[in-house]
């Protein structure tokens, strides 16, 4: 029998931001490819989305020298620098990026509008979600009430040029427990809108579908849960087989399962039900 760790099935992983990445990058670029955005590829791998007019740049980058999966830019006309730009590493989950672009596909015009700096947010976040507040120098940190997400908020001014290149950054998403992290990044200038929908993506707890080996269930960090979607092959194959044997065996004569009114057995009173705890 060939290894059972090597015989991938699907399952449900939850919470989303724990399933790590699929190492693929079509949930994260389809949406905009649904909306007649243009693909390129250079001869690395790495591949490029563009919105019609030049000015919304979306890369999967497996072979980015950075590190960095993923980078979103936003340009004020097609030719100018990066007025913001967001970054996810190479763990993060692509349906998590794809929630981000769909954003960004649904209204392009707003990429560049709005107030910026989040304090709206950060305030729900702590009013609403319940996150706590945790000091630390130079920079506030809002944590999760699970403890498992941490937004970092940089302090004071930053070169626009020093966040482009990825040497520091104004939002820092910190996700998962030690040994499991995954971040996310993104630049002063993202509008507060978008800064939204980016926390609401990397936060939302849905489940997503993962096709797992038994050596990846056992990688997948202590506070994400699998659920299986359907039997296995080899439960299927044992179903089969006992369904088969229930096919195949002999029934009793219909006189032996025959009662008369006079040898029925009495009935059994029904058994009372237990209270079922959960």
């Amino acid at each position: 029998m060939p290894n059972s760790t090597t015989r991938a099935r699907e399952y449900q992983v939850a919470p989303r931001f724990l399933a790590d990445s699929t190492h693929t990058g079509d949930p994260g670029l389809q949406p905009l490819l649904d909306a007649g955005w243009a693909l390129s590829r250079d001869d690395l791998g790495n591949v490029f989305v563009t919105s019609p007019d030049h000015t919304i740049r979306t890369g999967f980058l497996p072979e980015d020298e950075r590190g960095d999966l993923w980078m979103i830019t936003a340009h004020p006309h097609a030719f100018a620098p990066p007025a913001w730009q967001v970054t996810l590493d190479l763990s993060a989950p692509p349906e998590i990026v794809g929630e981000f672009t769909a954003a960004l596909a649904a209204a392009p015009d707003s990429v560049l509008t709005g107030a910026t700096g989040g304090h709206d947010m950060t305030a729900r976040l702590l009013d609403e979600h319940g996150w706590r507040p945790v000091s630390e120098r130079a920079t506030t940190v809002l944590r999760s009430p699970d403890g498992l997400v941490a937004l970092h908020r940089q302090l004071g001014h930053l070169r626009p040029e020093d966040e482009m290149a990825g040497d520091v950054e104004r939002w820092l998403f910190e996700v998962g427990p030690p040994g499991h992290r995954w971040y996310a990044t993104a630049t002063s200038n993202l509008p507060d809108h978008l800064l939204e929908t980016l926390t609401t993506a990397v936060t939302r707890p849905v489940p997503v579908r993962r096709y797992l080996r038994r050596d990846d269930l056992e990688r997948l960090p202590a506070q994400a849960t699998a659920t299986p979607t359907a039997p296995s092959p080899l439960e299927v194959a044992r179903i089969r087989a006992a369904t088969a044997r229930s096919a195949a065996a002999p029934r009793p004569a219909a006189s032996v399962l025959a009662y008369t009114t006079a040898t029925r057995p009495a009935a059994f009173p029904a058994p009372a039900l237990a209270g079922r705890t959960r």
